[in-house]
């Protein structure tokens, strides 16, 4: 594998470590203020970053009026509306569960690439997001120790929403990328105008005067910049630029492994147990990772080495 490849894989990896975290910190933010008005401080904060990075590298990019059309619908669908599921799913939901919905993007993602953006559905990856997604189903529908599954269903059903407008957002991102236009000028511009119509959905909802409700301890206050910059800024950045060097389902092929950074998570903040069956889905989710990223001509080798 060229060492190029390696370094976007490893990138991706950490990203996703990265993710699963960021949903224990979303649900630990909403202790101290509404799903809506956190997603319209965070995006904000992120994309102010992230133009910085862009006007350094780029200058004041001008995209074409095609271009903020396609911007636009980044942002409504991929920021906008998926941070108002994910941020009211993620209050009303266990972290855990959380985790494991939207790590079905892969199977989801697969399947709308191979229909509307004509990526190919092969044999290989096909193995590896049914062996992801039976990992994610072995720990969504295994029992707690009371002997029941727990979930919340309109949380649920939330983060169902939060992974299907992530994923349609990916495609549009996919699509705008193969013009001309940058991947860091793509993630800034559409998280800038994700974050403004969350601000705008706010002051209509709530009126201005909900911003002076906001009382962060200095705990709460660092978890919200690391939200913010690292899992937000800088790893949609890296996700946006691995969509475009490896594609959108095989790109999508990591967030299996995203339930169990949450799972780790839980167990370190929220004393949540991590039991067999989870060891059990994160060896069938590894698998499927692997086996989903080896090109064709080495998986028939390592066939043919086996007979």
């Amino acid at each position: 594998m060229p060492t190029r490849k390696k370094l976007i894989y490893l990138i991706l990896v950490f990203i996703v470590l990265l993710w699963g975290l960021n949903v224990v910190m979303i649900k630990f933010l909403t202790q101290y203020m509404s799903p809506t008005l956190l997603a319209a401080i965070r995006m904000p904060l992120a994309g102010i970053v992230l133009l910085l990075f862009g006007f350094r590298k780029y200058g004041l990019y001008n995209p074409s009026k095609k271009q903020w059309g396609w911007l636009f619908g980044i942002g409504l669908i991929s920021v906008c509306v998926h941070q108002l599921f994910l941020g009211y799913g993620v209050s009303v939901t266990s972290s855990t569960n959380a985790s494991l919905i939207l790590a079905l993007n892969p199977l989801t993602t697969a399947l709308l690439a191979s229909i509307f953006v004509q990526e190919k559905f092969t044999r290989n990856l096909g193995l590896g997001i049914l062996l992801g997604f039976a990992g994610v189903v072995l720990v969504v529908f295994s029992k707690s120790p009371e002997g029941t599954i727990q979930f919340s269903l309109l949380g649920d059903i939330s983060m169902v929403l939060a992974m299907l407008t992530y994923v349609i957002g990916g495609l549009l991102i996919k699509k705008l990328l193969e013009t001309s236009i940058p991947t860091l000028v793509v993630t800034a511009y559409s998280t800038l105008i994700g974050g403004i119509l969350l601000n705008l959905g706010t002051l209509v909802s709530f009126g201005p005067s909900v911003y002076g409700q906001i009382h962060l301890s200095s705990t709460a206050a660092l978890i919200l910049l690391l939200s913010a910059w690292g899992a937000t800024a800088l790893g949609t950045l890296g996700w946006n630029h691995g969509i475009k060097q490896l594609g959108a389902n095989r790109t999508a092929m990591f967030l299996n492994g995203m339930p169990f950074a949450s799972m780790f998570g839980g167990f370190v903040f929220l004393n949540e147990k991590i039991t067999w069956i989870h060891i059990l889905a994160l060896i069938l989710t590894t698998l499927g990772i692997v086996i989903g990223s080896i090109p064709k001509k080495k998986v028939i080798l390592l066939e043919s080495c086996k007979l």
